[in-house]
């Protein structure tokens, strides 16, 4: 079942996301009070409605509350984002992801219990869309329109694994590159315990997938998404 993400202003960023969203399979409502950019927009995307976005009215007739994800991309106009949240919230919006301009917007939204805030980019924009479509994704960088080299959580039904038996490249078409591991270490002076990620090189056939795993995976978006799926 396609996933249902609502992203609303559509500058640079709003209309490259919800775009990038749409060409991935997901269902999108574009939101903008401009008419103009939604004329731009609106037969790249799934739905694109003219509203004022700080309207609590406005944006329950449109069943917010009933998308997976809201984003919003509002821009400069810092205030418009703010009553934009708060009207989100009093909905109850299921996800709510802000793009913030500033450090200080970030630190702002963040007090305001939005846990997900991102600085504008296009290269933002088109992880934003991986994660939210793909749960298991930790980061992503896309070498063309259709192949990417991705870090992922290692999905549940290849923990105890051996990297022969999950058969990337066999059952699914995609490369592993390698395997990021979390490990445990004795701080300096044997003080302290922490933890960091060790990266195991080349994986070899007979290597274990364990829980907490993140893999290195090369191949197509569709393939890697099948993988995900399993």
């Amino acid at each position: 079942m396609a996933k249902k993400i609502a992203v609303i202003g559509l500058g640079h960023f709003g209309f490259q996301l919800a775009v990038d969203l749409t060409e991935k399979g997901a269902e999108v409502l574009a939101l903008d009070d401009d008419m103009e950019r939604l004329e731009d927009i609106q037969d790249k995307v799934t739905h694109a409605v003219r509203l004022d976005a700080r309207e609590e009215k406005a944006l329950r007739s449109q069943g917010i509350d009933q998308f997976d994800a809201v984003v919003v991309a509002i821009g400069d106009d810092f205030e418009a984002t703010l009553m934009t949240v708060a009207a989100l919230q009093t909905l109850k919006a299921k996800r709510i992801i802000v793009r913030a301009t500033t450090e200080i917007h970030e630190r702002i939204l963040r007090h305001l219990g939005i846990k997900e805030v991102i600085l504008p980019a296009v290269e933002a924009a088109m992880r934003l869309a991986n994660s939210l479509l793909f749960e298991k994704v930790v980061d992503s960088f896309s070498l063309s329109s259709d192949f990417t080299i991705m870090e992922v959580n290692a999905p549940a039904s290849f923990h105890g694994k051996s990297v022969a038996d999950a058969g990337f490249t066999s059952r699914y078409g995609v490369t592993l590159v390698t395997i990021k591991r979390r490990e445990e270490y004795t701080g300096f002076l044997g003080i302290g315990k922490h933890e960091r990620d060790r990266i195991l090189g080349i994986p070899q056939p007979d290597l274990t997938i364990e829980r907490g795993d993140i893999l290195v995976v090369f191949g197509s978006k569709r393939d890697i998404e099948l993988m995900l799926s399993a």
